[in-house]
């Protein structure tokens, strides 16, 4: 929430895991080498929650504060909209997770 900046290791792995690489449309810099970043900045009353934070590379994540550039998170499916200077907008949405597969083993009578 409001108490700290920094997440916590489990929020922390939780958005790694969630995002696997930077969102940035067309940047796939692994999430562990990204940066976690508050979607609405802190000190703008933004909060420490996986609603609220993104991975991203620290080129794109300097990108980011650059006049003009617009990065919104929808909370209800972590959708995250870039806007351009021009006004272009990008949409991406974290990779969906897979259920894991269900592994029969052979027989031993095969």
């Amino acid at each position: 929430g409001r108490t700290r900046y920094r997440p916590p290791a489990a929020l922390d792995e939780f958005v790694r895991i969630r995002d696997r690489e930077c969102r940035t449309p067309g940047c796939y810099r692994p999430s562990q080498s990204c940066e976690l970043d508050h979607s609405l900045d802190w000190h703008k009353h933004g909060t420490t929650t996986e609603k609220r934070l993104i991975s991203l590379c620290k080129r794109h994540h300097r990108l980011k504060d650059q006049p003009g550039w617009n990065y919104t998170v929808n909370p209800a499916d972590n959708t995250l909209t870039i806007t351009t200077p021009t006004s272009h907008p990008h949409t991406t949405r974290p990779p969906r997770l897979h259920q894991p597969v269900k592994y029969n083993p052979p027989s031993r009578d095969s």
